[in-house]
């Protein structure tokens, strides 16, 4: 699918548009890296007009840094011009990144659909287990005392410890 196509069906899960370069920009690349990456594309409006932009590869490199600086873990992208109709615009591709989850100011996002989605702490928390191949199994159960276990059911009286919250 070439770009005009792309453009044409609209922003989603791994697409999406940018008239400019700000700090949007960089929560973007931040909810692509914590999903399964995506590419945002400078120069088109959010109603899938290419505006165009003119930058120099000096701006090109300040615009990678900036996202690569203002990350953690770093995200490093990789940004390309491509000309469309005679307009120039910025891919950045942003990789799924293996680590998670990356944070902007201590801000981690998702990408639900076609928007960056704030994660709660325990969205973190499961992803940064999931991603490091760690699970809540290998920590130990504070609070819980030996009366607590229940051998004939094969278990722990979670009742006691654990609150089911209704969703």
């Amino acid at each position: 699918m070439n770009l005009p196509d792309l453009i044409k069906t609209g922003e989603s899960e791994n697409i999406e548009f940018k008239e400019k370069f700000d700090e949007q920009t960089i929560e973007s690349a931040v909810a692509f890296a914590n999903t399964k990456g995506g590419i945002i594309f400078i120069g088109v409006s959010d109603k899938n007009n290419i505006k165009g932009i003119n930058v120099g590869k000096e701006t090109l490199n300040q615009w990678a840094n900036q996202i690569s600086q203002s990350t953690n873990p770093r995200i490093i992208p990789e940004l390309e011009k491509i000309k469309v109709d005679g307009k120039t615009v910025i891919a950045v591709k942003i990789k799924e990144n293996p680590i998670k989850p990356i944070s902007k100011k201590g801000r981690c996002l998702k990408r639900v659909d076609s928007s960056n989605r704030a994660m709660s702490a325990q969205e973190v928390a499961q992803m940064h287990l999931h991603s490091t191949g760690m699970s809540w199994d290998k920590y130990p159960a504070r609070n819980v005392r030996l009366a607590d276990i229940d051998l004939d059911d094969g278990g722990v009286n979670v009742d006691k410890y654990v609150q089911i919250e209704d969703q």
